[in-house]
Parts: C-alpha cells; sequence; structure tokens
C-alpha cells in the first residue's frame, strides 16, 4: 500500500470504465485511487486459478515442502468462499431460506458496524472519503487471491467496484448470491448506522441468480449526490437501505 493516492486517467477505455465503475459513476474532478495494479497486489495473487482449485483440492504431492506462501494463500482464500456459501446451502436446506437470510443479515450488520467503528477510532467521523477507499482495498486485500476490488474517491464520493469478490457465488453455486446481497447490505446499512452523515448504496450488484457482471458500492455525505443518480439505479436499492437514506433526507 502505497504513502498517498495516485491520479487516475479518465477519460479512459471501455475496458478500464468497466473497471472501476466509471460506466455507473462518472467522477466529476481528477478520480484517485490506492491500489492501481490488482494482478499482483499481494499474496497469491500471482497464483492461477487451476493451481488455487489444486491446492484446494488436496492435489500437492505428498512434500509439502513444495507449497508455497502463496499457494497457501489463494488456497484457504478460494476455501473460505466454498465453506462461506456451503454452509449457507446446508442452512437452507435443513431450515429453510428465510432462516438462512436472518443468519447472513446477523452476521453481516455487526461486521458493518465494528468495521466503521474501526475506522472512526483511527480517522475520525466522518471518516474521510480516501479513507473509505483505503479501508475497501485493505479489506479485499486480506480477503485474498479473486477478491479484485477498484476503489477510487473525488472530492464528493468513494467508489468501490467489483467484478470479483470473496462473497461472490463460486461456478455452480449461483443460488448463493441471495446470501451474499442480504449480508452485504447489512453490512451497509450497518455503516449508515454508525456513522450519521454516511450516505451508501450497492447499484448494481451480482443479482438474484448471480448473474450480474459487477457489485458497485458508493459513499457520500451530499445527498444531491444519490438523488442526482438514474431512475434505473435508484429503484434497485434495497428497501432497507432506501429507507435509511430517506431518515437521512435523501429524495429517492
Amino acid at each position: 500500500m502505497k504513502e498517498k493516492m495516485t491520479p487516475l486517467a479518465y477519460p479512459t477505455t471501455k475496458e478500464e470504465e468497466n473497471r472501476w465503475g466509471f460506466d455507473v459513476y462518472k467522477p466529476e474532478s481528477t478520480p484517485m485511487a490506492w491500489v492501481l495494479d490488482w494482478k499482483s497486489a499481494s499474496a497469491g495473487f500471482g497464483v492461477t486459478a487451476e493451481r488455487t482449485k489444486q491446492v484446494a483440492q488436496f492435489k500437492t504431492g505428498e512434500d509439502l515442502s513444495q507449497l508455497t506462501v502463496d499457494d497457501c494463500f489463494a488456497g484457504h482464500s478460494f476455501m473460505f468462499k466454498l465453506h462461506w456459501h456451503t454452509t449457507f446451502k446446508a442452512i437452507t436446506t435443513k431450515y429453510g431460506l428465510p432462516a438462512a437470510m436472518d443468519i447472513a443479515w446477523g452476521l453481516g450488520y455487526p461486521l458493518g458496524e465494528r468495521g466503521w467503528k474501526l475506522l472512526q477510532e483511527r480517522f475520525g467521523s466522518p471518516v474521510p472519503l480516501e479513507k473509505i477507499v483505503w479501508y475497501q482495498d485493505i479489506a479485499h486485500l486480506l480477503y485474498g487471491p479473486d477478491t479484485h476490488a477498484y476503489s477510487w474517491c473525488d472530492e464528493r464520493k468513494s467508489v468501490c467496484s467489483r467484478t470479483r469478490c470473496l462473497f461472490r457465488p463460486p461456478e455452480g453455486m449461483e443460488e448463493c448470491a441471495a446470501y451474499c446481497r442480504h449480508f452485504d447490505t447489512a453490512y451497509i446499512d450497518a455503516y449508515m448506522a454508525v456513522e450519521p452523515k454516511l450516505l451508501c448504496v450497492r447499484v448494481p450488484d451480482l443479482g438474484e441468480k448471480g448473474k450480474g457482471h459487477k457489485c458497485v458500492h458508493m459513499w457520500t455525505y451530499d445527498r444531491k449526490v444519490v438523488e442526482a443518480l438514474p431512475d434505473k439505479l435508484k429503484s434497485l436499492i434495497p428497501d432497507s437501505t432506501k429507507t435509511l437514506l430517506e431518515k437521512k433526507g435523501v429524495r429517492l
């Protein structure tokens, strides 16, 4: 992680616009970012998907000295993802979808509260926009490989665009998107409950069937930023988040 943020090129290519979420939330001034290249951002990021699955399936041979730190971190990240979704599938099978959704919310909300309180303790309240970006990048780095998040801020908002994420369901488990989305909504609602002036939305996201290309989070302290969103995006905001935004004076 650098000591200061770096300007991002904008306007840029369609590919980069999609990666950073510029196609959804356009910068109003020079966008600034901490992490620019996620290809080798941390331990395990250079390990291929094929190698990661080999490690997670214990297809490593008997000589464990051949396992690298990168192998172990990549394998742990993949197994964490797999176990998270397997757990929720098992809960749904035994207790039903409503129970699984309640548990997803019950996990996400206190984690969101804790994360934001830690930010306030370190950076004060309201947490500066650039520190929101720093927090998102650190969190996704610690989640491990396949958790790429492209985060940036301008003078009025912070944005985190994720085409890959720890909680995005693996291939073949797309129905688990329901738990991920509910968990994530609880997270951002908790952020807003802890930070009095904070406004946060997560649109678009991976969708009910897990087929959405990316999830994009946006944080701001200016209600006009939220109010200016296209109606198509506003319609995607979860009901609980809409309620919180409206209580904070946002006109949706």
